[in-house]
């Protein structure tokens, strides 16, 4: 630079300023570098505005800057978790932990990452830790009653719900997620109190409704069942399980059409959920629909991958009513290889094979399951029914004596009383039966317990009043024909005029 001689006194202030202002110039025409505070400043300004994915990316410059940034690990890990990329996440949160070991708010973020990566003990073991640091968290004792549940700890996650709860009783999905415990304790007023609770902070709880109605079913609250799946229904006219489940509740109500007509709405809308198939096979059977049941419980089967024991139970009942004992034992036996301990399934079991002619083998499993269930009455009766036919009416005796008294299954009840030869004990107990069905709106005329009476009239060897019961409950469209073709104890019915018109009229085995 050639330098300036300056002649006047008077010019070098002005110089001197003119050289500083050129100097700030050059220095605000610089652009200004960025720190990792600024990014991470900028981040947590998109990520309030929703912008999650240019708040990672912001998050994201700042840790390049400054990799020990514990803020932008945290923060970002909430964004990829708000964007259900869990996996992402967790490797935020576990660098967080890193840097800030113990932190609880980090704890729970980890567990809670773990809990939607479905790593269930990891979520139960970081939400623990941080618990312990901050108990009266509520969001946290949620998650961990969350996980609770996962694990199938119905008892520690309703504690964790309670503590939730009373920390933040505002909150709809607290209540709504206790009642889901409450559900699988069987509670289930206690599940409808909560869904009660749900609904009154969240008017259009769609999942509390429909809970609600299933706690409903439940408790033969039937009618308020109906009225909440409206509800739904309307909230939500696509859903198929809405429909499946009301065919279930219309089903219970013995209201078999239009139970079948929602059944058919939720297949249409969904032929692959096994569900709405066995609620339609229960409402065809009970209607006399017996191969139409018998082909919806194998889808249904089919779409349950053979692991469901209610379906192989329906399959069972269906075969009997078809008179294939031997299909009915199979489908038994393959419920009781999923739940080794499913009486009925037992029961079935012996129920078919005394009909294949082995006693010696219903015999075996009825006396296993009286040793494991003293109050299955139905299990005195059969055997007792063995031993009677078998000429061992002593043994009989004590066994039918022994099942009027066990407090169970009031039919088997009173079909020990008919051998008993207390007719009127039988029939009274019956009838009671029949009115109690007709008050709660279960099944025309009660068909089922129509075919129950006749039962008990046959065995006392009533045949004017079998003859009675029997034509009301076939009327009434009862299926389950095959006891009355099969029975030892009609033998001498079946001889009958009265008989060969109800075969001919029915389509009975003469």
């Amino acid at each position: 630079m050639i330098p300036i001689k300056l002649k006047s006194g008077f010019f070098k202030p002005i110089y001197f300023l003119s050289c500083l202002l050129l100097i700030i110039l050059g220095v605000i025409s610089r652009p200004v570098p960025l720190y990792a505070q600024d990014y991470f400043k900028m981040g947590v300004q998109e990520q309030e505005r929703a912008n999650l994915d240019k708040a990672i990316e912001y998050y994201g410059l700042a840790l390049k800057q400054d990799s020990g940034l514990l803020g932008a690990y945290v923060k970002r890990g909430l964004c990829y978790q708000d964007l259900s990329e869990f996996d992402l996440a967790l490797r935020d949160f576990k660098k967080a932990n890193e840097l800030k070991p113990g932190d609880p708010d980090i704890e729970m973020s980890t567990g809670t990452t773990f809990f939607h990566l479905k790593d269930y003990q990891n979520a139960l073991l970081y939400l623990t830790e941080a618990l312990k640091k901050m108990p009266d968290n509520a969001n946290a004792q949620f998650d961990l009653g969350l996980t609770k549940n996962e694990l199938k700890d119905y008892k520690g996650a309703l504690e964790a719900f309670d503590k939730a709860i009373n920390l933040d009783p505002n909150k709809s999905q607290f209540y709504y997620c206790r009642a889901l415990s409450k559900d699988k304790l069987r509670d289930f007023n206690g599940a409808i109190e909560d869904c009660n609770s749900s609904i009154k902070l969240k008017h259009d709880y769609e999942k509390a409704y429909y809970l609600r109605a299933k706690e409903e079913n439940e408790s033969k609250l039937f009618d308020k069942a109906l009225a909440d799946l409206s509800v739904v229904i309307k909230m939500n006219p696509k859903n198929s399980k809405y429909y499946s489940e009301k065919g279930s509740i219309e089903y219970h109500m013995g209201l078999l059409l239009a139970s079948i007509n929602d059944c058919d709405t939720a297949i249409s809308i969904n032929s692959l959920n096994g569900e709405p198939f066995f609620n339609r096979a229960l409402s065809e059977r009970d209607s006399g629909l017996v191969d139409s049941a018998n082909a919806d419980i194998n889808v249904a089967n089919k779409l349950f991958k053979g692991k469901s024991p209610f379906v192989f139970m329906e399959s069972a009942k269906i075969n009997i009513y078809l008179g294939d004992y031997a299909k009915a034992a199979k489908a038994a036996e393959n419920a009781l290889k999923i739940n080794p301990k499913f009486i009925y399934a037992q029961y079935e079991v012996a129920y078919s094979e005394h009909f294949l002619g082995n006693d010696t083998g219903a015999s075996k499993i009825l006396n296993q399951i009286i040793k494991s269930d003293s109050s299955f009455t139905l299990a005195y009766w059969l055997l007792g029914d063995i031993n009677y036919y078998a000429g061992d009416t002593s043994s009989a005796r004590i066994l039918f004596v022994k099942g009027s008294l066990s407090k169970g299954d009031p039919i088997g009840i009173a079909y020990c009383y008919a051998f008993m030869r207390d007719e009127e004990k039988a029939v009274t107990l019956m009838q009671a039966i029949i009115r109690f069905d007709d008050s709660v709106g279960l099944r025309i005329k009660s068909r089922d317990a129509l075919g129950d009476m006749a039962y008990v009239y046959g065995v006392t060897k009533n045949a004017g009043k079998f003859f009675q019961y029997i034509n009301e409950a076939l009327e009434a469209g009862y299926a389950n024909k095959a006891w009355i073709e099969n029975s030892k104890e009609l033998d001498y019915v079946r001889s009958e005029p009265f008989y060969k018109q109800l075969a001919g009229k029915y389509h009975l085995r003469r």
